[in-house]
């Protein structure tokens, strides 16, 4: 019997705490599925900044090594440009179609 279950989770920081806890509550052969709360953009674009910067900034937080206010800085500056290219690249392909 096959079983589709759809739900929230507010409290897992990564993609694997969650595959961890549904193969925990469902066994070896479950199928997980993550994506944004909704298909709104804001949705989609808080959920793919997420996927980019949570393992690393928590490394960040529990290396003892860290300086991690500038270490924050840094990934921050590295994820506004890798914004900022998409952006880029979206305009330009607006453009081409409109053009």
């Amino acid at each position: 019997m096959k079983v589709n279950i759809t739900y929230h989770d507010l409290d897992s920081l990564t993609v694997e705490e969650v595959v961890r806890q549904a193969t925990h509550n469902y066994g070896k052969n479950v199928k997980v599925e993550i994506e944004p709360e909704s298909w709104i953009a804001y949705d989609s674009i808080y959920f793919g900044v997420q996927q980019l910067i949570t393992h690393e900034q928590i490394s960040m937080l529990y290396d003892k090594h860290s300086h991690y206010q500038q270490d924050i800085k840094k990934l921050r500056s590295d994820v506004l440009y890798k914004i900022e290219e998409i952006l880029d690249q979206v305009i330009i392909d607006n453009e081409s179609k409109v053009v």
